[in-house]
């Protein structure tokens, strides 16, 4: 019963660890993509009324490539933020 005790313990820490380093990746992750989110939503209508194909492409992969990092930066967090209750819980 101790050791089931001693493991319950362990397994609550390596959980509420990997919660706050998860939590503080996808927040690093955030950081690193508002940068370029700024100024991508000031070109964008411009972008939009510019004739040539090849500028609205590729503002159109910009916009998927940071969908894409803000999609799994929330992914991150949620994760993150699931370890972390389950460290609360009481067993």
């Amino acid at each position: 019963m101790d050791t089931f005790n001693e493991v319950s313990k362990s397994r609550k820490i390596l959980d509420r660890t990997l919660g706050i380093v998860l939590i503080l990746i996808s927040i690093a992750i955030g950081v690193f993509l508002i940068p370029s989110l700024i100024p991508l939503i000031k070109r964008t209508p411009y972008q939009l009324l510019h004739p040539d194909f090849n500028i609205r492409g590729d503002l159109g992969y910009d916009w998927f490539w940071q969908s894409v990092g803000w999609f799994i930066a929330y992914m991150i967090f949620r994760i993150g933020k699931s370890f972390y209750k389950d460290s609360q819980k009481l067993s």
